[in-house]
């Protein structure tokens, strides 16, 4: 779909069976990209080997290593050279310098890497390059995920056309700040490297550093968006559209990050708006979205929405005043301006409790901010898979 995109995965025989567990994603030479990290002070060695690749400036074609079923967190020293050792193996297979090689790791904290396994893992990885599909690439990256995430869309501007392609990975242990999980966006959009980096950003800001699970950040997290080059559309004429389709890939992503959580049953839409800036806004909207108790009231299908307003009072927001706020369960007004609504029924709630996807929506003033956070309802799965997580 995306030409000069060449993955190649295989498997390691180890933590999933056969299933495909390693990738190599080469990148064309022309290819622009832009990479962001998680802001948890714990990182894992990946991340902090990609830290110091990208203050260098990396150019010619580069290589996207991933390993699934071991984070090289929490490994020391040996977590980094085992990883710069497996660097220099894919830099001699491919004839691509080590700097301009990125890895990634997810999976369990605290083990070191089996080298042997994975070193042949990535071996094959590269026999297979441009021989496996995105679907391969979406699986191979999956630890505790039980789909793989994938989304394409394409555009059209006269008779030029163009692509975008996402995989992510991640179903628990996601609050980020800076990206989320492990996200892979790629497009054959000629865009510029600076503005590439303020995209990525912007977008992030608004989709995956807006999802929620269990409140708890990854020192894994990781997103990277490519833009190749080879279309012929004019990126810098056509932004508004082009964004709001990589947006949507963004977009589309999260959601799906959220209706595969671990354990997950529901996905939470907490909408906040009114308030003096978009920052605030968001603050009572995630712990709207990390409130256990909202959480399992989704879970349970009890619109309690006392639950919610008591979410929002305890985000410690200043401005907060009960006085100026109206709550929304779906389309249906339960609060407003503080007083119970004469329309509400809690048969009205119990049907939109009952629903896949659950809006809720708090104005809280007058002013133009809002944000949106998504999140998920706490289950009995969710606590039976992270109980015995490693056994």
């Amino acid at each position: 779909m995306i030409k000069e995109i060449h993955i190649g995965c295989a498997s390691t025989n180890t933590h999933y069976g056969k299933r495909l567990d390693t990738t190599l994603v080469k990148l064309n030479s022309k290819a622009n990209f832009s990479a962001l990290f998680t802001s948890n002070k714990f990182k894992s060695a990946p991340v902090q080997i990609c830290l110091n690749q990208i203050k260098k400036k990396m150019k010619g074609e580069k290589i996207l290593a991933i390993n699934a079923g071991n984070a090289n967190a929490a490994t020391g020293r040996k977590g980094v050279s085992d990883t710069k050792k497996l660097i220099k193996e894919i830099s001699n297979l491919s004839n691509i310098p080590t700097d301009q090689i990125l890895p990634f790791s997810t999976g369990v904290v605290g083990q070191v890497l089996d080298m042997k396994s994975l070193s042949k893992g990535f071996n094959e990885s590269f026999k297979n390059l441009n021989k496996n599909s995105w679907s391969d690439f979406a699986t191979a990256i999956m630890t505790t995920d039980t789909k793989s995430k994938i989304v394409k869309v394409s555009g059209k501007i006269g008779s030029k056309k163009y692509h975008i392609v996402g995989v992510a990975k991640g179903v628990g242990m996601i609050e980020p700040n800076m990206a989320t999980t492990l996200s892979y966006i790629f497009t054959d959009l000629k865009i510029s490297e600076s503005f590439l980096k303020k995209l990525h950003k912007e977008i992030c800001d608004k989709t995956f550093n807006a999802v929620s699970i269990d409140g708890d950040q990854s020192p894994s997290d990781s997103s990277i968006l490519v833009a190749t080059g080879l279309s012929e559309v004019d990126a810098k004429k056509n932004l508004k559209k082009i964004k709001k389709d990589i947006y949507s890939v963004f977009q589309k992503l999260s959601e799906k990050l959220v209706l595969d959580g671990e354990g997950s049953t529901k996905l939470l839409k907490i909408t906040v708006k009114g308030l003096s800036s978009e920052s605030n806004c968001k603050k009572i909207a995630m712990k709207i979205a990390n409130s256990p108790l909202v959480k399992t009231a989704a879970f349970g299908e009890d619109p309690n929405w006392g639950r919610i307003i008591v979410a929002a009072g305890n985000a410690e927001i200043d401005e907060f005043n009960m006085e100026k706020l109206s709550l929304k369960v779906g389309k249906f007004p339960v609060l407003v301006n503080g007083n119970l609504s004469k329309k509400y029924k809690e048969s009205q709630g119990q049907k939109e409790f009952r629903k896949r996807k659950i809006n809720l929506e708090l104005s809280m003033g007058k002013s133009k901010h809002s944000f949106t956070v998504i999140g998920s309802d706490l289950t009995k799965d969710y606590i039976s898979i992270n109980s015995d997580y490693r056994s």
